[in-house]
C-alpha cells in the first residue's frame, strides 16, 4: 500500500522520531544492517529456518539476548513481521510480534540500539496496537513492549503502554497529511 503512510516515516517528519542527525552516515548504515540481520533472524526463528551458525557475531548477541527474552517469559508467538493498516486513519505499519506473555496478548517491537528513544517507541507502537486492534477487534491488545536487546547479549523488557500516546500519533497524523498537502 504506497499510498499510505508508514508509521515511522510520520513521526521522522513531524520531528518525533529518534534524532540520528549527529550520527555519522557510515555508522548510522551499519546500525541499520545490524537491525535489519537481527530483526530477519528473529523472524527465521519464528518460522523455524534459522541456522544459528550462520549468524554474523554483531548479531549473535542480540539474538542471545531475545532467546533469553523467550525463556524467561515464555513468550508465544502469534504474528511476527506482519502488515497493518487502520482502516479509518489511513495508515500502514509492521509490528515485530504479536504474541502471548503469559495469558496476554501483546505488541512487542525489538529494538538493538545502545539507547532507547523511549517516546518515539511508544508512539510507534501505539500507533501499530491502534491499527492492529481495528483490525482485529476480537484479539484486542491492551499493552505493548519495547525489547531492547543490547549489544552484551542481556535485553530490557520496558512497558511502554501509554493510551495518551495514541492521541500523539494521531495528531501526528493530522499534520503529517497538512504538510504532505501543502508540499
Amino acid at each position: 500500500m504506497g499510498d499510505l503512510p508508514r508509521v515511522t516515516e510520520v513521526l521522522r517528519a513531524v520531528g518525533l522520531g529518534p534524532d540520528f542527525s549527529a550520527v555519522p552516515a557510515a555508522t548510522l548504515e551499519h546500525a541499520r544492517q545490524r537491525g535489519t540481520a537481527l530483526h530477519a533472524a528473529i523472524e527465521w526463528h519464528h518460522e523455524g529456518t534459522l541456522d544459528p551458525d550462520s549468524l554474523h557475531p554483531e548479531v549473535r548477541a542480540g539474538f542471545g539476548a531475545y532467546l533469553s527474552f523467550l525463556a524467561a517469559t515464555k513468550h508465544e508467538p502469534i504474528a511476527s513481521e506482519v502488515e497493518v493498516i487502520h482502516p479509518i486513519w489511513r495508515y500502514v505499519g509492521h509490528p515485530d510480534r504479536v504474541g502471548w506473555i503469559g495469558s496476554e496478548r501483546v505488541l512487542l517491537d525489538w529494538k538493538y540500539t545502545a539507547a532507547l528513544d523511549v517516546l518515539s517507541v511508544r508512539l510507534q507502537v501505539a500507533a501499530y496496537r491502534m491499527a492492529w486492534n481495528a483490525m482485529h477487534p476480537d484479539q484486542l491488545i491492551l499493552r505493548s513492549f519495547a525489547l531492547h536487546l543490547k549489544q552484551d547479549g542481556t535485553y530490557r523488557l520496558q512497558d511502554v503502554t501509554d493510551p495518551a500516546a495514541n492521541q500523539i500519533f494521531l495528531a501526528a497524523l493530522v499534520v503529517y497529511r497538512e504538510i504532505q498537502a501543502r508540499a
